[in-house]
C-alpha cells in the first residue's frame, strides 16, 4: 500500500510539472512586463504649429530603442490622454507620441474650422520640428483612433516619406447622405445651459464606458478632457465629415492595419476595407467601449505584430480575429 501511494504521488507530481512550469514562465513574463513598464518615462512638451502651440506626450523607455517611432492621434472629444495605458505598454521597445490635436487637450484652437487636411498639416509640421520624416532619414509609424484615423491617412498620403505604417482602429467611413446626416447630427455648435444641463448630457457621454468597466475615476478624467473643448468639442467633426473618404483612402501607399471591436464603427471599417491598396482587417472580440482603458494588451499585441512584420504586399486584403482565425 505504502509502494501504491508513492507511485500515485510520483505520478501526480510528474503530470503536474508541465502546469508548475507554464505558470512559473507566466508569472516571470509578468514580472518582465512590469519591470518593462517601470522603465516607461512620460514626458511633455509644447511645439509650435501653424495654429499655436501643440501639446505632445512623449512615453520612451529608459532602456535604449532602435524600433520606428510611434505617433498616436486621438478621438474626438478627447485629447492624448486617452492613450495613456496603452502608450505605457507599447513604449517598452519604441518611442511614442501622441499629439493633442488643435483645439483639443492643451493645444492651441484654431482661429477658423478646420479640415482634416489641416489638421494632418499641423501634425507634420510639428513631427518635422521634432526630428521626423524622409529628410532626417527617420520615419513614423501612426495610429489614430476614430478622429484621429482620418488625420493619420490623410498624413500618410500627404507625406509618404514620413509614415512608414499605419493602424486604424474604428475608421468613420461615411459617404453619400449617411455622411451628410451625420454632420447636421454632430457638426453644431453646442449650447451653454444657464442651468448647467449641458453638463449632464456631456457627463452621460464621458461616463458610458462604466457599463463596460472603466473606474469612475477615469470616466472623470475623460469628463475633465471634453470640458477643456468645451464648447468647441464640434468642430472637429466638421473636418471628419466634410472628408472624402472614398477618394483618398485609394491614395495611401502604406500597409494599413484595420481594427474593429464589438462597438461602434465595426461596420463603417469593414466597408472601407477594399479601397486601401494594401490592407488587413482584425477583429478583437470581447472589447467594445473603452477598450484602450480595458484592454490595452489586446491592442499592443496585434499592433506590435503588424508593426513588426515584414512589408505588406500590394493590393493584399484580409480579415481575422485577433485571436489568428481569417
Amino acid at each position: 500500500m505504502r509502494l501504491y501511494r508513492t507511485c500515485i504521488f510520483l505520478v501526480c507530481v510528474l503530470a503536474s510539472a508541465p502546469f508548475f512550469a507554464a505558470t512559473e514562465g507566466t508569472a516571470t513574463s509578468q514580472q518582465h512586463a512590469r519591470a518593462d513598464i517601470s522603465t516607461i518615462e512620460i514626458e511633455r512638451h509644447f511645439i509650435a504649429g501653424p495654429f499655436g502651440q501643440v501639446h505632445v506626450r512623449i512615453a520612451r523607455s529608459t532602456q535604449a530603442t532602435q524600433k520606428t517611432p510611434l505617433v498616436l492621434f486621438h478621438p474626438t472629444p478627447y485629447s492624448s490622454d486617452y492613450f495613456l495605458k496603452f502608450m505605457q505598454l507599447i513604449a517598452t521597445d519604441r518611442t511614442v507620441i501622441a499629439i493633442d490635436t488643435p483645439g483639443y487637450g492643451d493645444s492651441d484652437r484654431p482661429s477658423t474650422l478646420q479640415s482634416i487636411d489641416g489638421y494632418a498639416e499641423s501634425a507634420a509640421i510639428v513631427l518635422e520640428l521634432m526630428g521626423y520624416g524622409s529628410e532626417r532619414n527617420q520615419p513614423v509609424d501612426v495610429l489614430g483612433y476614430h478622429t484621429g484615423t482620418l488625420i493619420a491617412t490623410e498624413l500618410a498620403i500627404r507625406h509618404p516619406g514620413l509614415v512608414r505604417k499605419l493602424v486604424l482602429p474604428g475608421l468613420p467611413f461615411f459617404i453619400g447622405e449617411e455622411r451628410n446626416k451625420a454632420y447636421n447630427d454632430n457638426a453644431k455648435p453646442e449650447p451653454i445651459a444657464r442651468d448647467g444641463s449641458h453638463l449632464m448630457k456631456k457627463w452621460e457621454f464621458a461616463t458610458a464606458a462604466i457599463q463596460a468597466g472603466i473606474s469612475q475615476e477615469r470616466a472623470q478624467e475623460h469628463f475633465n478632457d471634453l470640458m477643456q473643448c468645451y464648447p468647441h468639442c464640434w468642430e472637429a467633426y466638421h473636418g471628419v465629415f466634410t472628408y472624402p473618404s472614398e477618394n483618398r483612402f485609394p491614395e495611401v501607399q502604406q500597409p494599413v492595419l484595420l481594427i474593429t471591436n464589438d462597438g461602434s464603427l465595426k461596420r463603417e471599417t469593414e466597408a472601407a476595407l477594399p479601397l486601401f491598396p494594401d490592407a488587413r482587417l482584425t477583429h478583437i472580440n470581447g472589447v467594445s467601449l473603452g477598450g484602450f482603458d480595458l484592454a490595452p494588451e489586446k491592442y499592443v499585441t496585434i499592433i506590435r505584430q503588424f508593426l513588426n512584420g515584414a512589408p505588406g504586399n500590394r493590393k493584399t486584403q484580409k480579415k481575422e480575429t485577433d485571436d489568428g482565425r481569417e
